[in-house]
């Protein structure tokens, strides 16, 4: 890579990492989102909010498979780069093992426990069948998701976008087809839903298991030894990204139950409407994150500091764009956009579209933001990134949504996501500043 680019070079580089993360990540969320449509059409209000209440857990299967998923990917492509491939494929087989281990115990915990978890998680009434429906049949297959993405994190850290992008949309394929014959079709309801985001996920994964067996790849399948270190090693490195996804996983939960207490099913069934939103875009976001994380770690190991800035400003530009067409379809096009899914409820559609304009405010802001961690984490400043992070996505959302609804009312709610970003935005702005002083002051 050349380390003395100027704009238009840079920005070539920038598409061509980022855009194959950005598909990756749209493939990702567009599974779920047509999970949405087909349920809010056939079940309704009950079936999209079963599913809202059934995401915070994902989101801990989720954060724990990022956790060692990041840290062993950064390790093995450290070693690959180092020309040690049997020590990389030890990080990789290590990390698929932890990965496995981990997710198992944690999904034979809620097997275990089901009833009570469907409890704890807000269930009431007619949501309460929807939640077990679905729920029972999708726990059995988040072992498959989430091994997929850890194959995907692998499969591009050797250099084969392409390859994942392919497994995706084959499941994706798949999973619209299933969706149709299922839920339309046959009328199993949630659990025809989630057999066939079930079966879907089963695709890539056959796929990927091949992919990794058959030694096309660099790295090679090895025998799972226990090491506490690399572990621990692993940990530290995935600590942003998990505490990113953990907080997900907590505030999705919290407001979902003031949203049942003060709104009702159609509050929760709103909140999973402006989460596919929120979800598609994050996604994009995630994938411009991801695109410069490997470019800005490299410039910066070159102290070429000139080029970090620029290739930040390019991708701050790019998620704002990004922001503000997302802002300009919820607040617009709201109505259309909550319609898709709630069928002729039209107090579903009423709070929706109130909800998705408030919470639109975020989507414009909230690319900075993201950004900024993922310049910190790629400088190796993972402190700064951690405090970004947990920022916007916990510490502030908790505290907003604690307050603001008794304060302001329901209005609150939505201007809970909006105000955490627009603080954290000028946390983060004032750090991005302070640090680029600092790093051409220290090459002065």
């Amino acid at each position: 890579m050349n380390t003395d680019r100027q704009d238009e070079p840079i920005i070539k580089t920038f598409l061509s990492y980022s855009i194959p993360c950005i598909v990756s990540m749209l493939l990702t969320s567009f599974i779920i989102v047509v999970d949405g449509l087909f349920i809010g059409y056939q079940v309704g209000e009950n079936g999209l909010a079963a599913i809202n209440l059934t995401l915070p857990v994902m989101y801990i299967l989720l954060a724990v498979t990022i956790l060692i998923g990041v840290g062993g990917v950064t390790l093995a492509a450290q070693s690959l780069g180092a020309g040690k491939k049997e020590e990389a494929s030890y990080y990789f087989s290590f990390s698929l093992g932890a990965i496995l281990v981990m997710d198992a115990v944690i999904i034979g915990i809620l097997r275990l426990f089901f009833a009570d978890v469907v409890v704890l998680l807000g269930a009431v009434g007619a949501v309460y069948g929807c939640v077990t429906d679905f729920f029972g049949v999708i726990l059995y297959f988040y072992i498959f998701m989430m091994m997929n993405m850890a194959f995907s994190m692998f499969i591009r850290a050797e250099g084969k976008p392409q390859l994942s992008l392919f497994f995706g949309l084959a499941g994706n394929i798949l999973n619209v087809i299933l969706d149709y014959v299922f839920i339309i079709n046959l009328d199993w309801g949630m659990r025809g839903a989630a057999l066939a985001s079930g079966i879907a996920v089963l695709l890539p994964f056959l796929f990927g298991a091949w992919y990794f067996f058959s030694k096309k790849s660099v790295f090679a399948i090895s025998a799972f030894r226990i090491n506490l270190v690399v572990f621990k090693n692993m940990l530290f490195l995935g600590s942003a990204e998990f505490i990113a996804q953990i907080s997900i996983s907590i505030t999705t939960y919290i407001f979902n139950q003031v949203l049942f207490e003060r709104l009702g099913v159609n509050g929760v069934a709103a909140f999973t409407v402006i989460g596919y939103v929120m979800f598609v875009e994050c996604m994009i976001l995630t994938g411009i994150a991801v695109g410069i994380h490997p470019l800005i770690s490299f410039y910066f190991g070159a102290k070429n500091i000139g080029v970090i800035f620029r290739m930040f400003k390019t991708a701050t530009v790019a998620a704002f764009i990004v922001g503000v067409f997302v802002f300009a379809a919820g607040f617009m096009l709201a109505e259309s956009i909550v319609g898709m899914f709630a069928r002729d409820n039209q107090e579903l559609i009423y709070i929706g579209s109130i909800g998705l304009r408030f919470f639109s405010a975020a989507f414009i802001i909230n690319g900075y933001n993201m950004m900024a961690a993922a310049f910190f984490t790629s400088i190796g400043e993972a402190k700064k990134a951690v405090l970004i992070s947990s920022l916007h996505s916990l510490i502030l959302t908790v505290g907003f949504i604690a307050v603001l609804p008794n304060i302001i009312g329901d209005t609150g709610i939505w201007l809970t996501t909006p105000l955490a970003e627009a603080v954290t935005f000028g946390l983060a702005y004032i750090m991005v500043i302070r640090s680029k002083r600092q790093l051409y002051a220290n090459i002065a």
